[in-house]
């Protein structure tokens, strides 16, 4: 038997963990403070790295790691809440919170890879354990991997490297399928080293950096139960109109299908069989389109429609068939400006900065000022429209493009504010004479620092506007920004508005001024994003 190389901390006996045992370790758990969870973490990863440097047998470190796990756990599930669903880049102290998290479960697949070793080199006692430690070398690489998803980090390819190579010292040990418990799980507790492996796998391939954070943890639950039906064979899979998807056990790379062509042949292959993983999704869209409540399902009660369906839709397409081809894209090696949030975009639309329509304009303390030095306000911040209100212009790299979006990287260092998922955005290529908007699809900070982005072009020409509330007693509300987009016949796209969150009612009607005060009923709600919302609508007489 070949046994993949692992990289293990040297063992000395200089290093000084505060328990060597079981019986000291759960007696210092009992002063572990899991109250205050950030100090709980920090005395988690600084005992469990110093024993994985102190020498014992394998089975006495198998059962301090036992011992360890529940508490590890609670405190991992906790910190974790401090930086997802955040904004990108990170703030340090939330990226501060990413890596002792990361650490601590790559410290937790450190040790039980201790003891996995130890099994493979037959270490007495240790063989008839095999099984379950496969499993979780297997379950805290998929965890440490499944909190990059969830920060939208990059996973690094080491990471990809371990997990195959542990899944391939399962192979070699003959207990890939050999069932066990694992009582950490949410709801089903058999596990076996394939099940945790396909887990970690499905969970990559299913595009987790456009997926938001309550949808990370929907696929988390359903890998639960699904993992085990996809099978794992050592030759190719041959579906008709589709390659075969293989995975290459020697590489560091995610499952992909293969081209045909001979290039990037896989060294050590095993081949994804999805059949079973098809026809269970397949019935579940299917029935969900006639009606059939998610709950009936097993898809949870939290699950509702049509956000559920959307959600299984999406899945299937990134397990089950091949990628769709892409529209066409060409690389491009050009600069972009680009800025965030409605007040900017507004801003660099427009040309100038907003002001209140005639009859609605309050003058600032600076244009009082103004007034009473020059006799008039001064028009050179209109004028010159760069940062002088404060709003930044952001110096992006635009890698590749189509008809329909962006992929763009903005390089670590580079000065610029946070984005989040969905967000809307004005991009201008430097070819380009105008701004365009966009909505944030993806994004992803690199293991490099820099901040990744796919953007999708909103169909339509912007141009600013202002809004207010219609009738009585609104009369005296002040105007805020808003922007329009034209209609794009060949898109059957209709001419929308573009509002701030929470504007939005069917039928509601508000005021739009642009050269003059327009009275407008809002439609059909388009698309929705946190700092947005996009709707069709119709202007009425006079």
């Amino acid at each position: 038997m070949t046994e993949p190389a692992f990289e293990l901390p040297d063992l000395s006996a200089e290093s000084g963990p505060e328990f060597t045992d079981v019986l000291a370790c759960k007696a210092w758990l009992e002063h572990v403070p899991l109250a205050n969870v950030s100090e709980a973490q920090r005395q988690l990863l600084e005992q469990v790295t110093e024993f994985n440097r102190f020498p014992c047998k394998a089975l006495m470190r198998l059962q301090v790691l036992e011992a360890l796990r529940e508490a590890v756990a609670f405190v991992q599930i906790e910190q974790a809440k401090r930086f997802t669903n955040r904004a990108l880049p990170m703030a340090d102290a939330e990226a501060a919170i990413f890596t002792e998290t990361t650490a601590l479960w790559d410290q937790m697949r450190i040790g039980y890879l201790h003891c996995l070793t130890a099994s493979a080199a037959d270490e007495i006692g240790m063989r008839t354990h095999a099984a379950l430690l496969a499993q979780r070398v297997l379950a805290y690489c998929g965890l440490k991997m499944f909190h990059h998803y969830r920060a939208y980090r990059e996973v690094e390819r080491t990471d990809w490297q371990a997990l195959h190579r542990t899944y391939k010292l399962a192979e070699e040990l003959g207990v890939a399928e050999e069932s066990v418990k694992d009582y950490l799980n949410r709801d089903v507790h058999d596990a076996t080293p394939r099940i945790q492996y396909m887990r970690a796998i499905l969970m990559g391939m299913a595009n987790p950096n456009e997926l938001a954070r309550r949808q990370l943890s929907f696929v988390g639950f359903l890998l639960e139960r699904w993992a085990e039906k996809v099978d794992l064979l050592p030759t190719p899979v041959m579906e008709e109109g589709m390659l075969p998807l293989g995975v290459d056990l020697a590489g560091d790379m995610p499952p992909e299908r293969q081209t045909g062509s001979g290039d990037g042949e896989l060294v050590d292959p095993r081949y994804l069989e999805v059949t079973r993983l098809t026809k269970s999704l397949k019935n579940r869209i299917g029935l969900l389109r006639k009606g059939e409540s998610p709950a009936k399902l097993a898809l949870g009660e939290d699950c509702v429609q049509p956000s559920c369906e959307q959600l299984l839709v999406f899945l299937y397409r990134q397990w089950c068939q091949p990628r769709p081809p892409r529209a066409e894209r060409k690389r491009v090696a050009q600069e972009a400006l680009v800025c965030n949030e409605l007040a900017a975009i507004h801003y660099y639309v427009s040309g100038k900065a907003f002001r209140q329509p005639a009859g609605q304009t309050e003058l600032t303390q600076h244009e009082r000022e103004q007034i009473a030095t020059f006799g008039r306000i001064s028009t050179k911040d209109e004028d010159d429209y760069s940062s002088t209100h404060g709003f930044l212009l952001e110096h992006w790299q635009v890698e590749d493009e189509s008809v329909a979006g962006l992929r763009m990287v903005r390089a670590a260092g580079t000065p610029g504010k946070r984005f989040g998922h969905g967000q809307l955005v004005a991009v201008r290529p430097g070819d380009s004479k105008n701004f365009m908007l966009a909505q944030t699809r993806w994004l992803m900070q690199g293991t490099d620092g820099a901040l990744n982005a796919g953007l999708r072009l909103l169909p339509g020409l912007p141009a600013a506007i202002a809004i207010r509330a219609y009738g009585l007693n609104a009369a005296k509300e002040k105007y805020v920004p808003a922007l329009t987009l034209t209609e794009v016949a060949a898109l059957k796209s209709p001419p929308t508005l573009i509002l701030p969150s929470g504007w939005f009612k069917p039928k509601r009607v508000i005021e739009v001024f642009v050269q003059q005060t327009l009275r407008v009923r809002l439609q059909d709600l388009i698309e929705r994003g946190p700092d947005f919302e996009r709707m069709s609508y119709e202007v009425l007489p006079d």
